[in-house]
């Protein structure tokens, strides 16, 4: 296990706490009623295109109270997005409120065309280590508020959705309970994916998805990375948690065929959700019910082990990994989160 993938006790005393004047700074409205923010946390220049902080929003429900451990559901924006855009398409704060979690939305960095990036398979370019982010990120937040370390959980969009939530479940199983990825891009990682232990994976992908097909892609025809087709990485994923049943499909109408692998180990299961004829989206409704208010569920099932009393000790930079010798950089995924009502 690394050492920043060693899960960090719950803090009902928090080493920072932030009180209710401290919430917002500057003050921001928070949906709902809650409150939300812009945050930096400090970062290291070089691995993280010179700069020496890293920004996230978060938003804390009204009902918070330093004495009670809350959840954390990471939200990841897609290429070319940002934390402000996937709050208000996705509606996570505002289910916050109804669900008493903390939702928190980091920041990816601007890259070479300008839009905002994650390192999803890992510091193959200029040397940015999205997963030390992350780490120093849910350290900070722990420090900060009542964090219940064994409901951490993570879901995004594209190559937030793919990229990240699939990197972190692979990399920081240590830390993450579960994770919901949205239109993803499950670039396959140097060295493989390797998680510390079996976690849960609820997916959701459209079948004609023109951006990331679900069928996926060969490497020469997307600038020497192979894009695994969703059937594929699904398999992996069973294999990974040892899954021994499954997936057997359900038609959920017209639109929606639903598969799920059982008998998985510690209690990890795997869902599909496939939208039938859905695009590049993040979809609306699942089966006539909120695609958060889904997640949630999904998430409220599936806790960690019960975590160690110890701080984790903070990481050091990943080294970083040549690029396949046919690929330029990283795969960029362009097209922002959009909500998709007839999903």
């Amino acid at each position: 296990m690394e050492q920043w993938d060693r899960p960090s006790g719950a803090r009902c005393r928090p080493a920072h706490p932030i009180g209710p004047d401290q919430r917002v700074r500057p003050a921001v409205a928070g949906h709902a009623g809650g409150q939300r923010q812009p945050n930096a946390i400090h970062a290291l220049p070089a691995v993280s295109l010179g700069r020496r902080t890293r920004g996230y929003r978060v938003h804390v429900p009204r009902a918070y109270t330093p004495t009670r451990p809350q959840p954390v559901v990471l939200v990841f924006h897609g290429h070319g997005g940002d934390g402000a855009g996937i709050e208000a398409a996705t509606g996570f704060s505002q289910l916050a409120e109804q669900r008493r979690f903390i939702a928190v939305y980091p920041q990816g960095l601007p890259f070479t065309d300008g839009g905002a990036f994650w390192a999803s398979a890992g510091p193959i370019d200029e040397g940015i280590d999205d997963l030390l982010f992350i780490a120093d990120l849910l350290t900070t937040l722990q420090q900060g508020y009542c964090i219940d370390a064994s409901r951490i959980y993570v879901t995004g969009f594209s190559s937030g959705g793919g990229g990240m939530a699939n990197f972190l479940a692979c990399r920081l199983a240590g830390r993450i309970a579960a994770a919901a990825p949205v239109s993803g891009n499950y670039y396959p990682l140097p060295g493989g994916c390797h998680p510390s232990r079996p976690i849960a994976i609820l997916s959701v992908h459209g079948s004609a998805d023109p951006i990331l097909p679900y069928g996926g892609l060969a490497a020469q025809d997307n600038g020497g990375w192979t894009l695994p087709a969703i059937p594929d990485w699904l398999r992996e994923w069973a294999t990974l948690d040892g899954c021994r049943a499954g997936p057997p499909s359900i038609a959920r109408g017209a639109e929606l065929t639903e598969q799920r692998w059982s008998g998985c180990r510690s209690g990890s299961t795997i869902i599909h959700y496939r939208i039938e004829g859905g695009g590049h989206t993040w979809p609306a409704t699942l089966n006539g019910r909120p695609t958060t208010a889904v997640m949630w569920d999904f998430f409220a099932a599936h806790t960690m082990p019960p975590p160690s009393t110890s701080t984790p000790t903070p990481p050091t930079p990943t080294p970083a990994t040549p690029a396949p010798p046919t690929a330029t950089g990283s795969p960029k995924v362009t097209g922002q989160v959009a909500a998709d009502p007839a999903a």
